[in-house]
């Protein structure tokens, strides 16, 4: 996968695969509050500045080794942050599934409300290559 990293801890790693091309996001281990949010927001910061380059940049979040995430925190996901993701022009988000059954919860907690409040298309996957292709495809 051709990487362009932006942004490394060793909780998350973000880069640009420009071969969908897409914002990848690959989250490790559980994450506590804190830490959670100010990697979210700095998503936001460089979705915002790349998006212009990627006229369709779309977001795909490796969440297989992604522990438990709290529900103020996914609470804040969606009320906060999808609106910024959505102002940054994320109109796909494709999340392959954790692996941990407490990190499947959120996700799929996360999706659920994501769809409810309809601010962007977001699919689940448990195969990566079917995550990037569905984002080639849209």
């Amino acid at each position: 996968m051709p990487r362009k990293i932006l942004h490394e801890t060793d909780k998350i790693q973000m880069f640009i695969d420009e071969s969908v091309p897409c914002f990848v996001g690959i989250w490790n281990g559980f994450i506590p509050s804190k830490e959670f949010r100010e990697n979210i927001l700095k998503k936001v910061e460089l979705l915002k500045e790349h998006c212009p380059k990627y006229p369709k940049l779309h977001s795909l979040v490796d969440a297989r080794t992604m522990g438990v995430i709290s529900r103020n925190d996914l609470q804040w996901a969606t009320d906060e942050i999808n609106p910024l993701l959505l102002e940054a022009g994320v109109k796909y988000e494709a999340f392959v599934i954790s692996k941990d059954a407490f990190g499947q919860v959120a996700v799929n907690r996360y999706v659920t409300q994501t769809l409810k409040q309809g601010s962007f298309h977001v699919q689940i996957f448990d195969d990566l290559e079917e995550a990037k292709q569905w984002l080639k495809s849209v």
